[in-house]
């Protein structure tokens, strides 16, 4: 059996300006019974440090909305409302409740609690559509946390074979791939341009910790960061190769950004990279209308790890205004599919990326195909940033982010793949997966609405659309 992988969160938490739903505030008519620390599981409510026969302000950060001491008050003196900020923040995509679960998943690790009950999304666009199979959940032995049961969520990079050719004498013909194990199939994919040098640091650090990559272009690697190299995805073009020789030389994984041309320069490209050093490399495409065949061509050429990369919404670029897009659900199981049609996706390592929003979303990408995915907003927002959509999307960092020490913000990031691997774990035990591999394009183990509802009403509507024509 592998060595059990096991993240260590810490509490840490981030004196910045940070966002929450409600706002708690105490009335004048307060009589300081202490009611509300009674009933506050949370401690929302305490006595005045000064003068403990008052009751000092609520404190909004630890509320998980449970309004037990709106409730018990005997005198009505406690309100929630709520906060202006939490209306504006995110959009379509990236709503409110979003930013408020993943600050306080990388303040302690932990799968946050709301004492209000989990309310939905059961249904909706892209993710939100889509329900996993927790028809294990009831077996009274399954402890994939804790121990009876182990649950790898180790997934494998590289490029593999489709079967294996042995001699007369039963000696392995086929040559083996090189390929590289990761023990979470999540990577963090590129940094903002404008982050300060303490939070890419930190970013690198953390990834390194939980013995996972970052993508960075080549000229982000300073000798500061080269010191991580094991854990870094070097990004490059194909100019650049001949001048890095010795950066690729100690990397473990390069990539290339795809082109139109790049699909005829691959085995050129590769044969470079592989006398420079050992590296496997990544081929990014921007999804398109033509995602799919750019990744079975690529495929078929040899490529070993292709990453498709939707937009932060989890959209297809359009090629032209006003286009009809897919969303990320559909594109990787487009992916998939193709690859499976043409005989090739055991060949081939597929990363996903482009609204991964959620720690729900890993299983679920995986479910529709992909090995494994890459996140970048969420570890921004784990220290505070904040996303605008409309009219045009804008990030908002928080003031004094740049003040705040590595080792902080390195363990926020550590805390918030914490409690994602926690959730992870938690989805595969309750649908009878031991090992994340199997995850990958498991249609079986999940529900997809558009399915039901079209074998619910479909034919339905179908007969009465006939009729009137």
């Amino acid at each position: 059996m592998p060595k059990k992988y096991h993240i260590h969160p810490k509490l840490m938490p981030l004196n910045l300006n940070s966002l929450f739903k409600f706002k708690i505030e105490r009335g004048e008519n307060c009589i300081n019974c202490g009611k509300c620390t009674k009933v506050c599981i949370y401690e929302a409510h305490k006595r005045g440090k000064d003068d403990p026969r008052k009751m000092a302000d609520p404190n909004t950060m630890v509320c998980r909305n449970c309004f037990r001491c709106i409730q018990e008050c005997p005198r009505g003196a406690l309100e929630k409302s709520l906060d202006k900020d939490f209306l504006n923040i995110g959009g379509s995509y990236w709503k409110s409740d979003i930013f408020i679960t993943l600050w306080k998943q990388a303040e302690d690790g932990k799968v946050p609690v709301t004492g209000a009950g989990y309310r939905g999304p059961f249904t909706g666009d892209g993710f939100d559509s889509m329900w996993t199979d927790m028809s294990e959940i009831v077996r009274p032995t399954r402890d994939g946390i804790h121990g009876r049961e182990y649950i790898s969520t180790s997934v494998e990079l590289g490029r593999k074979l489709n079967h294996l050719t042995f001699g007369d004498k039963g000696q392995l013909l086929s040559q083996i791939h090189p390929t590289v194990d990761v023990p979470i199939p999540i990577i963090f994919d590129i940094p903002l341009d404008n982050l300060s040098p303490n939070v890419k640091m930190a970013q690198v650090k953390a990834a390194a910790e939980l013995n996972t990559f970052i993508v960075l272009p080549v000229k982000e690697i300073t000798p500061k960061i080269g010191k991580y190299i094991n854990n870094i995805i070097v990004l490059l073009t194909p100019e650049e190769i001949d001048k890095h020789q010795g950066l690729i030389k100690n990397a473990r994984i390069v990539a290339l950004e795809y082109t139109g041309k790049l699909e005829k320069q691959l085995p050129a490209l590769k044969d470079k990279i592989k006398k420079a050093g050992n590296a496997l490399t990544i081929i990014r495409v921007p999804v398109t209308k033509s995602v799919e065949g750019i990744v079975s061509r690529l495929a078929q050429g040899g490529a070993e790890i292709i990453h498709i990369v939707a937009d932060y919404h989890g959209r297809e670029i359009p090629e032209s205004a006003g286009e009809s897009y897919r969303i990320i659900k559909d594109i990787i199981r487009a992916v998939h599919l193709k690859l499976v049609d043409d005989r090739i996706r055991d060949e081939v390592t597929i990363i996903a990326s482009g609204g991964i929003a959620m720690a729900e979303h890993v299983p679920k990408a995986m479910l529709c195909g992909a090995d494994l995915t890459a996140i970048d907003l969420p570890l921004l927002i784990a220290l505070g940033a904040r996303i605008y959509e409309e009219p045009e999307k804008i990030i908002v960092l928080p003031d004094g982010l740049e003040k705040i020490t590595v080792k902080t913000v390195k363990q926020r990031m550590i805390n918030l793949m914490s409690a994602w691997h926690s959730q992870l774990l938690e989805v595969m035990g309750a649908m009878g997966i031991r090992e994340a591999r199997r995850l990958r394009g498991e249609t079986g183990r999940a529900i997809f609405f558009e399915e039901i509802d079209n074998e619910t009403f479909g034919k339905l509507f179908k007969k009465r659309e006939t009729k009137n024509v």
